[in-house]
Formats: C-alpha cells, sequence, structure tokens
C-alpha cells in the first residue's frame, strides 16, 4: 500500500532554532560525544539520512576504512552510539592536509532526529529535522545560512516513490514561505532501484539516475563519445565558415566525469597577434591568454544528442566510481583531429593546433604537450 505523508508549510520556528546554533555548538557536541561507543574512519559521507540522497547525487556512499588515510585525502570519522547509529560526523580536508573541517551532531528521539552542521571554526550552517512516523522519515526540513528547505515522502511499502522538494529563500534575514522546487520520482523493479526522475516546475524531466543495462560498458559507451566527439567537433567548426585564419581549435571540457560536456572554441591568428602586441596576461607576455577558450572568438555547443542516453549513462557511472576520464577522451579527440589535413577544411596557420583544455586551464601544460606542442610556443 502506499504510505502517504502530510506537507510541512512553514519554516519560521526552525529558523528560529538555527538563529541559536552557533551559541548551542558545545552543548550539542558535549550530548553527541557522550553518547559515542565507538569510532571509524570512512573515505566519504556514508550514512546520509536524507532518503535516496546519494542516488539523486550521484554520490557513493564512503567505504569504510581500516585505519586513517593519509592526511592528503579527504576523509572522515564516524561515531557511532550504543544502537548502532551515528550521532558524530567530522570531515577532514586532504587539501588542507588533515584538517577538521566540517561537524555534524545528531540528536536522537522517538519520533525526531535533530542534525546540526558546523564549520570547524564554530559557525552554524545548517539546523535539519527528520521527522519521523512509524519508524520512517516522513519529512525533513533544514534552516541554513542562505535558505531552507523541506522534503516530504510517500512511500510504496519501505521503498520511497515519490519526493516533494520545496525551497525558502532567505530575504531581509528571515526565511521565505517556501515554494515548490521539484518532484523526484522513483521506479523499482525486481532488482531494486530502476530509475529516479526530477520533475521541475515549468522545465521537462531529467533524470537524475538510471540503473544501467546488464551489457553496459564503460570503455564501449567511452568509446562511442570518443567517436561522437570527434563528428561533431568537425561539423562545429564547419559551422563557422571563417574566412580568416585560425592558429588553434580549443576542444573545453568543463566536468570531469562527463567527457561529453564539450564547447568548440577557435581562436584567429588576428586575435592572437594582437594579444602577444599588448602582452595582455599576468607574466606580461599574453601568452596564457592565447590560449585561453573564453577569449577566443569562435564558440559553439556540441551536439551529442545522437549518442545523448550512453553518454549520459557513462557521466553517471564515472561520476559513481569516481574516474575522472575527460581530460584523457578530450585529448584522445584533440589528437585524432590534429591529424586531419585543416587546410581542407578551414583557413589555418602553418603551427596550427587542436588542443583539450579545462576552463580553469589548469593542465594545459599537460594538454599542449599531448598535442605535439611545447607549453612555451605560444
Amino acid at each position: 500500500m502506499i504510505w502517504r505523508v502530510t506537507s510541512l508549510s512553514d519554516l519560521s520556528d526552525l529558523d528560529s532554532k538555527f538563529a541559536h546554533l552557533a551559541d548551542e555548538r558545545e552543548s550539542r557536541r558535549a550530548a553527541a560525544y557522550a553518547g559515542v561507543v565507538r569510532w571509524e574512519w570512512y573515505e566519504g559521507d556514508a550514512f546520509d539520512l536524507q532518503p535516496l540522497w546519494h542516488e539523486r547525487n550521484l554520490l557513493r556512499p564512503g567505504r569504510r576504512l581500516d585505519r586513517r588515510p593519509p592526511l592528503t585525502q579527504d576523509h572522515y570519522q564516524l561515531g557511532f552510539d550504543v544502537d548502532d547509529r551515528v550521532v558524530t560526523v567530522l570531515e577532514y580536508s586532504g587539501f588542507l592536509n588533515g584538517r577538521l573541517v566540517y561537524e555534524t551532531l545528531r540528536m536522537y528521539r522517538a519520533d525526531l532526529i535533530e542534525e546540526a552542521h558546523y564549520n570547524a571554526d564554530g559557525r552554524g550552517i545548517y539546523l535539519r529535522e527528520y521527522l519521523l512516523e512509524s519508524g520512517r522519515i516522513r519529512s525533513t526540513a533544514s534552516a541554513a545560512t542562505f535558505g531552507g528547505d523541506i522534503e516530504t515522502y510517500d512511500y510504496i511499502d519501505n521503498s520511497v516513490v515519490r519526493i516533494e522538494v520545496q525551497h525558502a529563500k532567505r530575504a531581509s534575514g528571515a526565511l521565505r514561505h517556501p515554494t515548490p522546487q521539484a518532484s523526484i520520482e522513483a521506479m523499482y523493479d525486481g532488482e531494486g532501484l530502476l530509475r529516479l526522475t526530477s520533475i521541475n516546475p515549468g522545465r521537462l524531466g531529467e533524470t537524475l539516475y538510471e540503473r544501467p543495462p546488464a551489457d553496459f560498458s564503460i570503455d564501449a559507451a567511452r568509446s562511442t563519445v570518443q567517436a561522437e566527439l570527434g563528428v561533431q567537433v568537425l561539423r562545429a567548426v564547419r559551422e563557422f565558415d571563417l574566412e580568416a585564419a585560425a592558429y588553434c581549435v580549443a576542444l573545453a571540457y568543463a566536468d570531469g566525469f562527463d567527457p561529453s560536456a564539450v564547447t568548440v572554441h577557435v581562436g584567429l591568428e588576428e586575435d592572437r597577434q594582437a594579444f602577444l602586441a599588448e602582452g595582455d596576461d599576468e607574466d606580461g607576455d599574453g601568452e596564457d591568454i592565447v590560449w585561453s577558450p573564453a577569449d577566443m572568438t569562435g564558440y559553439a555547443d556540441i551536439d551529442m544528442s545522437a549518442v545523448r542516453d550512453t553518454a549520459r549513462l557513462l557521466a553517471q557511472e564515472l561520476r559513481l566510481s569516481k574516474v575522472a576520464v575527460s581530460r584523457e577522451t578530450v585529448c584522445a579527440v584533440a589528437v585524432s583531429l590534429g591529424e586531419l589535413d585543416w587546410q581542407t577544411i578551414m583557413p589555418v596557420t602553418d603551427d596550427f593546433v587542436v588542443f583539450a583544455v579545462d576552463l580553469e586551464m589548469a593542465d594545459l601544460a599537460q594538454n599542449l604537450a599531448a598535442a605535439g606542442l611545447p607549453r612555451n610556443e605560444p
């Protein structure tokens, strides 16, 4: 049977509690720590209480570790109570050499779980309440620095089949009345969760998660996406119909887990000469801006609709497995395209190059080398 919940409509009381969160940190911490009977190390968040949270955000629950990992690696320390419930969550940053950055403290009652999330310096980040009925979470409400949220859940037996999400903006210090943000529908089959779909007001439905077919292969999907990228980059470049000579085509990727999310940028020789003459970059020689896709004249999105489903599943599975391959994939496309006779495609300079570039240009030197161009040759 369907297990239905009622919707909340007001966050003012919770917001009042949130306003005092920083003042209550020490008392909340003392209460939570007093309940800890064992501590364990985890590679990431493993026990988020919001239903289907990991699945809808494409997050793999963190795995338990036998010991604390190197301090250069992000990691969590979880405190469990006598009932095997997580009461404390400590988050450590590998970027900050193992420094504590966040602390989450939970308090359990018969029909309520209260979760307070803090910055390491004691500032309150959010306060969330989970309301329970018959042992199930029927709704959550949160108040945070920049807004608030309400989620309500419909069940069939023990499975969440629908999540209603409302969001409240903060204005003049107070949370506004929450308004609908999305409905998330979950579909199951005999093997478990099959698909999660989000329906936002005024927008088409979006697949948040879909279980891949049994014969799905990351390697095969990556090859399919890579081949289609090459085809579509050429199509986009031809549609520029350039008359001026180009010194490069830059394939810009923004997401390390989605190699299909690429834009094409064409750098014109006349612009390169202007950049070099002006010396318009931090080093004063104009070199960096020459390779910046944001400063190139030509720009085009890539139409990957022919392999849309394959690309979406590939990005999903790469994100879940935490394997970022966009750089390697797009570099391979750039190398392949660089071997073509570009004089038959559009006007180009003698030193014309096709290269991959992340939007922050962090991998520029490696990518230019992959394209056969030393970094110091603008």
